[in-house]
């Protein structure tokens, strides 16, 4: 006879409210928005140290894809509003 208790396994995975029209699920949009914002936050770095002939644009358009990004993150990571009973 076993005396140690048995815990179940836990299997269930939370489970994020998605918007019908959204084509990539959750985890996935999260990790094209880190990747975006890692990759135009060091495109904007890049730009602001280097000097060569189109350094100013692309730190401009970097910046401004970073914010998107940014953006973009956290509409994803927001957690949805409890409805009411």
């Amino acid at each position: 006879m076993n005396t140690l208790l048995e815990q179940p396994a836990k299997t269930e995975k939370k489970i994020f409210r998605q918007c019908k029209d959204c084509p990539l699920n959750p985890s996935k949009t999260k990790t094209v928005a880190k990747i975006g914002m890692v990759a135009t936050l060091g495109a904007s770095a890049a730009s602001g140290i280097l000097k060569f002939k189109g350094a100013k644009p692309l730190h401009l358009w970097a910046s401004i894809a970073f914010i998107g990004f940014t953006a973009l993150h956290y509409a994803v990571s927001k957690k949805p509003r409890r409805t009411t009973r």
